[in-house]
């Protein structure tokens, strides 16, 4: 990480407003250029240049709202009404006015607000000459160039900054090589992500996609669960279902059962214990294990009709319905059918019992 230490040791050496020369005399910076300002033959205290510098603020707070308005006025006075003429040109012509205007503006603004900021200053601190300084008549040269290199990496920072606020950020790049199908770079730049940000779930969720889809199901597996440990809760649940739906789509029955299993003994509240369930009910339904998944919903409505109010009981009895059917017991089924129609069950609720997919994480 980048450190500006040097900053505040080149401050506290020499404030950037105003300079003491080493023959007693003062040096404050002018309101128009940074190497600008006015010498007095007197040394002034720190009240004092506390005022300056407030009127300094002052009159720079009046320009820019003079260019502001000025702005405005060419904008609503000249471009609109000369609107179709300007738009003839090439727009480097049409804007080359413009830029001259608020120059022009700009510097007669900054100008009066001079004239009258020197009076200021002749009248309270009177007569001085103007100067053109170099900081390093204040700032001993080694801590300037100490300030010029750290000043170098703020506006390298920066500059990256932007490159990736314009191009896209690193995941939102990964997310499009996957989207284009061009997994192993997308792999290879979710690597290095990971590896700079190793906390962050998004990186191993994408690698995890694109591992999937070049068949390296075991390394998918590795990096979805991963990213479920890192994720918090809107990650942790798809990156779950995620691993799951691999080890569906590799028959790996047995373990996906003993990840549901972990998962409800280890949930921390009721309504997270009876979700992994209900999924692990689904899931065994999706793998003909019927049996097993009747005792969960039978065990899940128990549940929902003890005013446990996450859970959708007229879905239950819909999905419940669908075992019945599996395992032959039609009257069971037609009177968990019966049940939920007597709950109002939406037509969005009537869906099949779905199988595990994959899914990629969009961000």
């Amino acid at each position: 990480m980048i450190k500006f230490n040097i900053l505040k040791r080149l401050f506290k050496r020499a404030p950037m407003n105003f300079y003491n020369y080493v023959d007693g005399t003062t040096v404050i910076k002018s309101i128009n250029n940074t190497f600008q300002g006015y010498k007095f033959d007197k040394i002034i205290d720190g009240e004092h240049i506390s005022s300056i510098w407030s009127s300094i603020k002052q009159y720079k707070r009046i320009t820019t709202i003079g260019v502001f308005l000025a702005f405005i006025i060419l904008l609503y006075g000249v471009i609109f009404p000369y609107y179709t003429f300007l738009s003839k040109l090439r727009w480097y012509f049409s804007a080359l006015p413009l830029l001259i205007a608020i120059f022009v503006i700009y510097q007669t603004i900054l100008r009066i607000c001079t004239v009258h900021f020197e009076k200021w200053l002749k009248k309270n601190f009177g007569e001085f000459e103007r100067t053109v300084y170099n900081p390093t008549d204040f700032i001993d040269e080694k801590y300037y160039k100490l300030f010029k290199l750290e000043l170098a990496k703020a506006f390298g920072l920066i500059l990256v900054l932007l490159m990736c606020f314009c191009i896209g950020s690193p995941s939102k790049i990964t997310l499009n090589l996957i989207n284009n199908q061009k997994y192993d770079q997308a792999i290879k730049l979710a690597t290095v992500g990971s590896k700079i940000f190793p906390i962050a779930p998004t990186w191993y969720s994408l690698r995890g996609y694109s591992k999937f889809q070049i068949q390296d199901y075991d390394g998918a597996i590795k990096d979805y669960d991963k990213a479920y440990r890192l994720g918090p809760d809107e990650y942790s649940v798809m990156n779950f279902d995620n691993k799951i739906f691999i080890k569906y789509y590799t028959k790996q029955y047995k373990s996906a059962i003993k990840d549901f299993d972990s998962e409800i003994a280890n949930a921390q509240t009721d309504e997270d214990r009876d979700s992994f369930l209900w999924d692990k009910a689904q899931f065994l339904y999706n793998i003909k294990q019927y049996e097993e998944a009747l005792k969960i919903y039978n065990d899940l409505l128990v549940k929902s009709s003890e005013d446990r109010v996450f859970l959708l009981q007229n879905r239950l009895y819909f999905e419940r319905a669908e075992v019945y059917k599996k395992l032959g017991k039609e009257e069971l089924a037609e009177q968990d059918l019966q049940n939920a129609n007597n709950l109002n069950i939406e037509e969005s609720f009537k869906n099949p019992i779905p199988e595990p997919t994959l899914l990629l994480d969009e961000m």
